[in-house]
C-alpha cells in the first residue's frame, strides 16, 4: 500500500504554515475551488463554488493521480469528467489560469512552489470554458469511458482541443470517429460523404534512428552493464539436450548471478577501462543498496568506499517514562563516527594498458539503505529502457512505483523523468542531433523510394561567413502517391494542419485527396514552423511543381480557412476553386445563432444542389432571421454551397473530413524527434498502401465497396419516381413530393446538378434506366 503524506483540512481546521511546511522547500498546499464553473471575460470570476485545501504535499511525489485522489476524497465520483486548471500566483483569473492535465502541466505548476507555498486548483465539471486544456489531461474519467475514447482516438484530436468548447462527452453519441455535443446535437454530418478509411495498426512502430557513435551510448558517456550472463545455447532439431541438463545449467546461471552481487571483485581482477569499472560499482551499489562513493578518479587510479552508517548501541542514558514514574534506562542508537571498510582500489597497470584490482576489503558493517546516491539518471535510464520500448506511454508515477519496487531503492519522480525522457531519446533519437541528419535522411528516402521530392528550407546565419544554417521547413511528396494521384486522383485535395508536441514547436501541413472508396488519399506532407501566408504559400508551390499545376489550372482546394491560407491559395492558384469547410463556418455561426433550427437551414442552404433551392433555402433563413442571412450573404455561396460548385472534381463534399482523418492518425508521431516523425507518417503511409490492396482483393464487381452501397441507395430512392420520354434524349422525372426534374442521357446531365457534381448518377438518372 502507497504512504500517502498529503491530507484535506477538514472545515475550519486552523493553519500553521511553520508547521505544516516544517521548513521543507518540497512541502506545499493547494487551494481547491470546485463545484462552480467560470464567467466570462473580462472580469472572469470563479461562481457558485466551494473551497478546500490539502496540505502536506510533496512536490517530490506530486502527480494528477495525487489530484484526482484529492477530488475524489473531496465527495465526487470517479465517472464524471472533471478539468483541472491551477492560478500563477499573483495573477487574476483572466490570464493566470493555466492547464492542469499532463505531467508537463505538473513540472510547470511546481516552478511556482519554490516561492509561494500555496497554490490555487480551479475544477471545471463535465465541460470547460478554456481553450487551453486538452480532453484527456486532467480529467477524472472513469476507465471505461476513458477506454472507448481511445478506441476511437480523440483523446488527441486537434479538432476536440480547437472547437470541443463548453461540450460534454457523450460516448454513445460518436460517429465516424466525430464527436457530438450533449449540450445541443448542432454537429454537422455529411452522410453523403461519409470518409472511409482502412485500419492502420501503429502499435508496433519502432524508430531505428540512431545518432550515437558507439551504438549504447547515453549522453552522460555510459555503456551498458560490463557484467551480462551468457545467454543458452539454441537447440537444434539434430541436439537430444535432456531436460534435467537444461535446469541444472539454469540453476548454474541464477547461482552465478547472485555470486556476483554478492562478490563482484577480487584482487587481481582486470578491466579495460575506467568506464567498465563504474558501470560495476553502480550496479553493485543498487544490488546490495549500499552507499557507495567514489573518492578517486582520474587517469591512474580508481577509489571507492563506503559511506554507509553503521548503528552503535549506547546504554545508560536516563529517559523519563510515559506514566510519570521513576527514571528508567533505555538503548539509544546514535551513528557511528566509524567508518564502513569496504573499500575498492584499482590502479592503472601501464604496461598492459588494463586496470587492475590492487586493494579490495569486502567487508561491510553499515546498514543497507534506500537512498543509494549512485542510483543515477543515466543508469535508470537503461534499466527502463526496454519498458520504455515497448510502452512509450506508461506514466511517470506507475514507472516510478515499478522501478522503486524492483530495485528497494527510493527514486523521485524528477529522477525518473529526466530517466524516461533520456531513455526515449535513445530510442527515438535525440530532437537535436536529428537535425544534423536530416540531409542524409532526404537523400535516403529519394533513392530508396524513386519519384520521391524532399525539399529542405533553411535560413542563412546573420554572420555571412557562418558555414551552418538554421532548419525551418521540409515538404515530401512520396513518389508512389505522387504516381498514383496524377494517374486516377480526383481533382480536389484537402488542406490542414496539425500542431507538433516536441520541445520544437511547428506544424505539420497536409494535402489529403480521396480515393475511389471515399477514403483518403494522402499525397504530400511538410513540416514548417507556423501556419502563415508565407509557409503555405511556400507548401502550394512545391505541390504545384509536383502535380504539374500551374497558376491557371482549375483545381479545388477544401480548408478550415485557417490563418494565411486564403491569402496564398488566391497567390499560387488564382483561377482554383476553395472550398470551405461547412463545420467550421457552422462553428463560427454557433457563437450568436445556436441551435438545431438554424443548424438545419445553414446544412440545407450548403446542400442545395441547383441555384434556385439555394436561393429558396435563403429566404427561410432571411424570413427567420434577417442578421444570420446578411451574415452568410457576406461569405460568397461558391466557397461553401454546393449550388455554385463546379463538377470538374467529382466531389461535393463539404467538409473537410479528409485531413482531420489523417491528422488523427498522426497522433502517436507528432510528439517524437523530426526524422522519427517523417518516419512515423512514411511507414503509416506504407501500411495504408497494403491496407488498401487488401480492402481491393476482397472487393466484388466492378465498383469498390462505398460506390457499391451509395449506389444500391440511390437505386432504392429511384422507385419512387415517374418518367417521362420526351422523344429524344431527355427525360422528365416526377418525384412524389411534386418535383420535377430533367434528365439528358446523351450529356449525362440532371437539372438537379448531383450527378454533374459527384459522377455518379443520381436517383432521377437511375429512375430513367
Amino acid at each position: 500500500m502507497e504512504l500517502r503524506l498529503w491530507r484535506v483540512r477538514k472545515k475550519g481546521e486552523e493553519f500553521d504554515p511553520v508547521k505544516v511546511y516544517g521548513g521543507s522547500p518540497t512541502v506545499f498546499s493547494l487551494k481547491f475551488n470546485h463545484g462552480g464553473f467560470f464567467s466570462s471575460l473580462p472580469g472572469r470570476k470563479y461562481k457558485m463554488g466551494q473551497v478546500s485545501y490539502v496540505d502536506l504535499v510533496d512536490s517530490d511525489e506530486f502527480s494528477l493521480h495525487d489530484v484526482n485522489d484529492m477530488i475524489n476524497e473531496m465527495g465526487y465520483s470517479s465517472k464524471y469528467v472533471m478539468y483541472y486548471h491551477f492560478l500563477i500566483p499573483g495573477q487574476n483569473l483572466d490570464v493566470g489560469l493555466r492547464a492542469l492535465g499532463h505531467d508537463l502541466d505538473v513540472v510547470n505548476l511546481l516552478q511556482y512552489v519554490k516561492t509561494n507555498k500555496l497554490i490555487e486548483v480551479y475544477t471545471e465539471h463535465g465541460s470547460t470554458q478554456l481553450s487551453n486544456h486538452q480532453l484527456c489531461g486532467g480529467s477524472n474519467f472513469s476507465t471505461a469511458v476513458l477506454d472507448q475514447l481511445i478506441d476511437v482516438e480523440l483523446i488527441n484530436s486537434d479538432e476536440f482541443r480547437e472547437n470541443g468548447d463548453k461540450q460534454l462527452i457523450n460516448v454513445d453519441n460518436m460517429i465516424e470517429g466525430e464527436m457530438i455535443s450533449d449540450e445541443d446535437s448542432d454537429f454537422l454530418v455529411d452522410e453523403d460523404n461519409m470518409i472511409e478509411d482502412v485500419e492502420v495498426d501503429m502499435a508496433d512502430f519502432r524508430a531505428v534512428v540512431d545518432t550515437d557513435t558507439d551504438g549504447d551510448e547515453y549522453d552522460d558517456g555510459e555503456v551498458d552493464d560490463a557484467i551480462e550472463l551468457d545467454d543458452f545455447d539454441s537447440l537444434s532439431d539434430e541436439d537430444d539436450y535432456p531436460l534435467d541438463r537444461a535446469s541444472k545449467k539454469l540453476r548454474k546461471e541464477k547461482k552465478r548471478n547472485r555470486d556476483l552481487i554478492a562478490e563482484p571483485f577480487y584482487v587481481g581482477q582486470v578491466f579495460s577501462n575506467r568506464k567498465e569499472i563504474r558501470d560495476l560499482i553502480v550496479k553493485h551499489a543498487v544490488n546490495t543498496r549500499r552507499q557507495l562513493s567514489i573518492e578517486r578518479n582520474d587517469n591512474i587510479r580508481f577509489r571507492v568506499e563506503c559511506k554507509g552508517i553503521i548503528p552503535v548501541f549506547e546504554k545508560g542514558k536516563n529517559i523519563q517514562s510515559d506514566c510519570g514514574g521513576s527514571n528508567r534506562k533505555e538503548k539509544e542508537v546514535t551513528p557511528s563516527l566509524t567508518a564502513c571498510p569496504w573499500t575498492l582500489y584499482v590502479a592503472d597497470n601501464y604496461c598492459e594498458g588494463s586496470w587492475v584490482v590492487k586493494t579490495y576489503v569486502n567487508d561491510h558493517i553499515c546498514l543497507n539503505t534506500r537512498q543509494v546516491s549512485l542510483c543515477t539518471v543515466s543508469y535508470l535510464a537503461k534499466e527502463i529502457e526496454q519498458i520504455i520500448a515497448f510502452n512509450p506511454s506508461i506514466p511517470i508515477k506507475a514507472l516510478q512505483e515499478q522501478m522503486q519496487q524492483k530495485m528497494q531503492i527510493e527514486v523521485s519522480m524528477q529522477k525518473i523523468s529526466k530517466a524516461k525522457t533520456m531513455a526515449s531519446n535513445k530510442l527515438d533519437g535525440d530532437y537535436r542531433k536529428q537535425y544534423d541528419l536530416l540531409r542524409d535522411y532526404s537523400e535516403e528516402l529519394i533513392r530508396s523510394n524513386p519519384g520521391t521530392t524532399v525539399k529542405i528550407d533553411v535560413e542563412r546565419d546573420l554572420n555571412p561567413t557562418s558555414t551552418t544554417r538554421q532548419f525551418r521547413r521540409i515538404y515530401i511528396c512520396l513518389g508512389a502517391l505522387k504516381a498514383g494521384f496524377i494517374e486516377c486522383g480526383r481533382q480536389i485535395l484537402g488542406l490542414d494542419g496539425c500542431f507538433m508536441k516536441g520541445p520544437f514547436p511547428g506544424q505539420i501541413l497536409s494535402a489529403v485527396g480521396i480515393d475511389s472508396n471515399n477514403g483518403i488519399y494522402p499525397v504530400a506532407y511538410a513540416m514548417v514552423e507556423a501556419e502563415t501566408t508565407n509557409s503555405w504559400t511556400w507548401f502550394l508551390e512545391c505541390l504545384g511543381e509536383d502535380l504539374d499545376l500551374t497558376s491557371n489550372s482549375n483545381f479545388t482546394f477544401i480548408s478550415d480557412r485557417q490563418k494565411g491560407i486564403i491569402p496564398a491559395i488566391n497567390q499560387v492558384f488564382p483561377s482554383a476553386e476553395h472550398r470551405y469547410c461547412v463545420r467550421h463556418i457552422h462553428e463560427n455561426m454557433k457563437s450568436k445563432w445556436r441551435g438545431n433550427l438554424y443548424k438545419n437551414m445553414l446544412w440545407k442552404c450548403a446542400t442545395s444542389t441547383s441555384m434556385v433551392w439555394f436561393e429558396k433555402a435563403m429566404k427561410e433563413v432571411q424570413v427567420e432571421d434577417q442578421s444570420l442571412y446578411e451574415w452568410l450573404r457576406a461569405i460568397p455561396s461558391k466557397h461553401w454551397s454546393r449550388a455554385s460548385f463546379s463538377g470538374r472534381s467529382t466531389s461535393d463534399i463539404l467538409l473537410n473530413n479528409l485531413c482531420e482523418v489523417f491528422n488523427r492518425q498522426l497522433t502517436g508521431g507528432r510528439d517524437k524527434p523530426i526524422i522519427t516523425c517523417l518516419e512515423y507518417i512514411r511507414e503509416y503511409l506504407m501500411k495504408r498502401i497494403v491496407g488498401v490492396h487488401k480492402l481491393i482483393a476482397k472487393c466484388e464487381g466492378p465498383l469498390t465497396p462505398n460506390a457499391t452501397k451509395i449506389l444500391e441507395g440511390i437505386k432504392s430512392e429511384a422507385n419512387n419516381y415517374l418518367v417521362s420520354w420526351n422523344g429524344a434524349n431527355k427525360f422528365q422525372v416526377s418525384g412524389p413530393r411534386g418535383n420535377q426534374c430533367v434528365v439528358d442521357v446523351d450529356l449525362k446531365t440532371c437539372s438537379c446538378r448531383k450527378w454533374e457534381l459527384t459522377g455518379i448518377p443520381c436517383r432521377h438518372a437511375v429512375a430513367v434506366n
